[in-house]
């Protein structure tokens, strides 16, 4: 049995449409100001041992920076060339998760970018990455 989602936070949009491998994922809510995004931890995102799954936390974490990056464009698309994840607490069946990320540097073709994504303040995972400005050469 798949839980259901949860509706959106109020003010909250969703990040991308329930098709494909986003269908499993989600849904993932951004902020009005765009600067946090809640997830709710459903049965479909649970390990083994009933926890959050890994992959699940990083896949988490690369849609928190991706979308951080590319509201941070002005329109220009980019994508991920390197993510680096720390996985240091659980999240459960249920439990909100609140991403955070912060843009440490851009040059004209890259952004670095840090993550933080925690459950009731507690951390679960931490993560930094580098996004390629697509058509900077």
């Amino acid at each position: 049995m798949t839980t259901a989602a949860k509706p959106a936070p109020a003010g909250y949009t969703a990040v991308f449409g329930e098709t494909g491998f986003n269908k499993y994922v989600g849904p993932v809510w951004q902020s009005p100001d765009k600067a946090e995004f809640l997830f709710d931890v459903r049965d479909i995102h649970l390990n083994g041992g009933q926890s959050l799954h890994g992959g699940m936390a990083m896949a988490l974490a690369d849609i928190v920076m991706g979308k951080s990056v590319r509201d941070a464009l002005d329109g220009q698309t980019a994508m991920t060339i390197s993510l680096n994840c720390d996985l240091i607490g659980p999240a459960r069946l249920g439990d909100r998760i609140r991403g955070l990320a912060t843009i440490t540097r851009r040059t004209r073709s890259i952004v670095f970018i840090s993550c933080a994504l925690t459950v009731e303040a507690k951390p679960i995972l931490t993560a930094t990455g580098i996004w390629k400005i697509v058509g900077t050469e």
